[in-house]
């Protein structure tokens, strides 16, 4: 299963959002969201509409990168690359959720530019909990291609069976296949009772973690992606499908509460050293065993955690940022997902 997968395994059991890619608003705009973007889950859309984001996934993996960020020779491994430089500032801190739903809106700006023009979709888990592997998820003909197969976990049909990631594992950049390693036991805690337990809290510092720490682990515990990587596993595009899910949790939560919610955030922006991953046991240098230190140039392209923030601790000013490939954001602008600067819903 590969180290990584097995210590997520071992911890487990010891323990256009927005708009076109013509009218996409810049920090401080506050349009009228007056028709948001349907974001549906994927067993709900219609073969076509699975078709025409399947084609335009492959167009932004096909595609030569725009932005420098260190190794990425295409746009998908901008993509990937960006959450590997931001790795240590989005996990285990305040910023994981808006800094995900940010990172989706970024994701849904290069599918438009390839030519897809509905919403993102997310995949609905707990319809699947249990029994991942045969959700229409995995389609090889109307989906992401099947569970990994052989020493190295390819994905073998569907789109993705013949892509190469080139960031990653960890903090280095080693050219390697889509991979994944569908377990099914470890997708119940997908299950709709897992994600009423995320849900149940009543401030943002404790929901954040319990999203975190319950079905969004889960779910990345139950496929492995990427060698079950935490830094770089937005290289098999199911990836996007989970987030799509986590940042919908999330919206319910929020919904639940508006005058409150919409404005609640907290937490800290950056990893503790002695703490690293929550997920793992010990701190940063322990858990660097397993995917290495940033190299330089990773470190000098990584953004201040501290950047709006003036302090250790997450607030709505929060800078944003995927280095130039859509205008920087601040936490504000994208707590409210129909607030102007983002404009969805989800059905």
């Amino acid at each position: 299963m590969g180290i990584l997968f097995g210590k997520f395994l071992l911890s487990a059991i010891i323990g256009l959002a927005g708009f076109q890619v013509s009218a996409l608003p810049t920090p401080g705009d506050t349009p009228k969201c007056t028709t948001p973007t349907k974001r549906m889950s994927w067993h709900d859309m219609t073969d076509d509409a699975k078709k025409s984001y399947l084609a335009a996934e492959q167009c932004v993996m096909s595609s030569p990168a725009t932005v420098k960020l260190p190794g990425a020779k295409t746009k998908w491994d901008q993509l990937v690359s960006l959450h590997q430089i931001h790795a240590l500032q989005i996990h285990s801190t305040g910023t994981f959720l808006p800094y995900h739903r940010y990172f989706l809106h970024t994701h849904e700006f290069l599918l438009n530019e390839c030519g897809y023009k509905g919403g993102l979709p997310y995949w609905d888990e707990p319809r699947d909990a249990g029994k991942f592997s045969s959700s229409p998820v995995f389609s090889p003909t109307l989906g992401f291609g099947g569970d990994g197969k052989g020493a190295k976990n390819c994905v073998a049909d569907g789109p993705f069976s013949n892509v190469t990631v080139n960031i990653g594992p960890g903090f280095t950049t080693q050219p390697r296949c889509v991979n994944r390693k569908i377990t099914n036991f470890l997708s119940s805690l997908s299950a709709k009772a897992q994600v009423t337990a995320a849900l149940n809290y009543s401030t943002y510092d404790t929901v954040w973690n319990g999203i975190y720490s319950g079905p969004h682990l889960g779910g990345h515990m139950a496929l492995s992606m990427m060698n079950g990587d935490s830094i770089t596993s937005p290289g098999d595009p199911v990836f996007f499908l989970h987030h799509g899910f986590v940042d919908k949790m999330w919206w319910d939560w929020q919904a639940q509460n508006p005058s409150k919610r919409l404005t609640e955030i907290g937490g800290p922006n950056a990893q503790d050293p002695a703490i690293g991953f929550t997920e793992f046991p010990g701190g940063m240098e322990v858990e660097s065993q397993m995917w290495g230190h940033p190299t330089a140039e990773m470190a000098a392209a990584a953004p201040d955690p501290h950047a709006g923030d003036k302090g250790n601790v997450t607030t709505l000013g929060h800078v944003l940022t995927s280095k130039g490939i859509i205008p920087d954001a601040t936490i504000a602008d994208i707590m409210d997902i129909k607030g102007g600067y983002l404009c969805y819903d989800y059905v």
